[in-house]
């Protein structure tokens, strides 16, 4: 009986110390001294998080990266993921790049209704001895009914600079510009949104880059009614397979026009075996100034329709990684940005298990100005087979110091892949 209880007493013990150990820590408050602002409710979350720091030049610079996952039960609600990452006193400015994204669902394939891969929100918080870029996550993966568990992972990149070294500001960082728009399928498989910022937002000798935050496709809302268990309800919503789904974000000069403006554009495919009427949704930052360099690669948008005249089928669907390197570029600091991605199925439509596209392992030498990053991506349903094919484009955002010479060097590119 005696030794009973002691086991009792034990088992107490350790669940109480357990709960003490779970207890959240006390909130900081985030506001700085003085005539600070209060913080807003998504500022106050405390969910910090590890990022790799990639480069840094003390006192400067400084560019991280990392990535996240959170799974769902159902898709009725996005999978929401809150990051903070601590940055060093001297950084003032800084922001976060959506630098990939991988989704998938967690039982077995499914035809689909949308896709979404976005930050939603972003902002450099300061106080009295502490730093942090702290930034939101929203990913969704959803068929008809909404019930498949899915998981979520969104990678990033994250940079921070001393504003007396680098001259460059950062605009709509914290909810960013959206573009919308319903693309018919008598429009073609290839939508464009074009977007512009404010007149005035950018002086006439800066120069500026796109950030890309995301994206949300969704085949346009109708009823389908599927065989099954249940009876179909008028709210149903269509799902199909997946034959292509690609991004491109491409701004038409790396300066304003005589309005100050800034201007770009956004390309899309999402589609199956045939054309289908869809909304899109895009999300995108800006950064301007001085310090401002632009390195931008291609990447042409070619819709499949059909099976493929070649298919192999005995081909499994598994994560493929690229190294790339790019050498001689004239900046002081250099971000990879994945601004352009093509995931398209082999042979033809398929229901989808996985997808998903993003950079990763990032180097830069300042000393040969040489950058290196890695891409991954993936594209199958539930047996990989037959395989899939993708493709990528990356604009470098450089930055120079107001110091540098950097900026009088004459660009030389060489670009190299290695499997």
């Amino acid at each position: 009986m005696i030794r009973c209880l002691h086991i009792t007493l034990a088992l107490f013990t350790l669940l109480l110390l357990s709960a003490c150990a779970s207890k959240a820590p006390d909130r900081k408050t985030l506001a700085a001294a003085g005539n600070a602002a209060a913080p807003t409710p998504f500022e106050q979350l405390t969910f910090k998080a590890e990022g790799k720091t990639v480069f840094e030049d003390h006192g400067k610079f400084i560019m991280l990266e990392g990535s996240k996952c959170m799974q769902r039960d159902n898709a009725m609600e996005p999978a929401v993921i809150t990051q903070w990452l601590e940055m060093p006193g001297y950084v003032d400015s800084g922001t976060v790049v959506l630098n990939g994204w991988d989704l998938r669902y967690l039982k077995q394939d499914r035809e689909v209704n949308s896709l979404r891969a976005e930050i939603t929100r972003s902002k450099l918080v300061k106080n009295t001895g502490s730093t942090f870029l702290v930034f939101e996550a929203q990913g969704k993966l959803e068929d008809q009914n909404r019930n498949d568990a899915f998981e979520f992972c969104v990678f990033f990149t994250a940079f921070g600079y001393r504003s007396v070294e680098v001259d460059a500001v950062i605009d709509e960082d914290y909810a960013g510009m959206e573009a919308a728009m319903l693309q018919d399928k008598k429009q073609g498989a290839v939508a464009t949104l074009e977007n512009s910022g404010h007149k005035g937002t950018v002086r006439r000798y800066d120069a500026l880059a796109i950030i890309p935050r995301g994206f949300d496709f969704q085949f346009a809302d109708s009823f389908e009614c599927e065989w099954r268990w249940s009876p179909c309800k008028w709210s149903d919503r269509v799902d199909y397979p997946l034959l292509q789904m690609a991004y491109n974000l491409s701004q038409t000069s790396a300066t304003p026009n005589q309005s100050g403006s800034p201007n770009w554009a956004t390309q899309t495919i999402f589609k199956d075996n045939d054309i289908r009427t869809h909304r899109i949704k895009t999300r995108a930052a800006l950064i301007h100034g001085r310090s401002i360099k632009v390195r931008a690669d291609f990447l042409a948008l070619n819709p499949r329709s059909g099976k493929a005249d070649t298919c192999r089928k005995s081909v499994d669907g598994v994560v493929r990684t690229q190294t790339i390197q790019i050498d001689e570029l004239p900046f002081d600091y250099a971000i990879p940005m994945l601004t352009g991605w093509d995931l398209t199925h082999e042979c033809e439509q398929q229901r989808l298990q996985r997808a998903g596209i993003w950079i990763h392992d990032i180097r830069f030498d300042p000393r040969s100005h040489r950058l290196e990053y890695k891409v991954s991506s993936i594209l199958r349903d539930q047996d990989g087979a037959p395989s899939f094919n993708s493709a990528h484009r990356v604009t470098v955002l450089g930055l120079n110091r107001l110091s540098s010479s950097a900026q009088q060097r004459a660009p030389r590119f060489q670009l190299k892949l290695r499997d």
